[in-house]
């Protein structure tokens, strides 16, 4: 350990024996809080030592003029308000209208239908590496949970639109 790691530690360890003197002081504080008021004390006792800056006394404030306020002319309070807004507009994408969506859906779940067929004829081909089959059963069980989700969709897509 360096030496400002060895100090850091016998810092911290003087922080918790402080902390439990304050906690057999007042046995309602918390840990984490006797913990804060002895860091406090530390760095009171550190900053009270040689070196210390005092703090200067702040100005004193002059007495503010007062001033009388003028009535509305109006009888009631109306808010204007001229200056713009920061508004936030978040546009939903791919939001259409129900029947675009149902046939986004179909025209997927013909695609993926097409590729499920390929995949399922390969898989089972003879004559290829254990990769290439790997890639095809690979595919075929993903495509085949793909298309389930899409039948669940655009089951979901029909009720919409009656």
């Amino acid at each position: 350990m360096t030496a400002k790691q060895k100090a850091a530690r016998a810092k911290f360890k003087a922080i918790v024996k402080e902390a439990s003197k304050l906690r057999k002081k007042n046995p309602n504080l918390t840990q984490a809080q006797a913990v804060k008021q002895a860091w406090a004390i530390s760095y009171g006792k550190k900053r009270a030592g040689v070196g210390a800056v005092k703090k200067k006394a702040a100005p004193k404030k002059k007495a503010a003029t007062k001033v009388k306020a003028k009535k509305s002319k109006r009888t009631s309070e109306m808010h204007t308000d001229t200056k713009s807004h920061n508004v936030n507009i978040r546009v939903i994408s791919g939001m259409g209208s129900p029947i675009e969506d149902l046939n986004y859906l179909l025209r997927e779940k013909k695609k993926a239908t097409e590729n499920f067929e390929v995949a399922k004829a390969n898989r089972n081909r003879k004559g290829d590496t254990k990769e290439v089959k790997e890639h095809y059963n690979y595919w075929y069980n993903r495509l085949r949970d793909y298309i389930k989700g899409l039948d669940k969709r655009i089951a979901i897509a029909k009720k919409h639109i009656k």
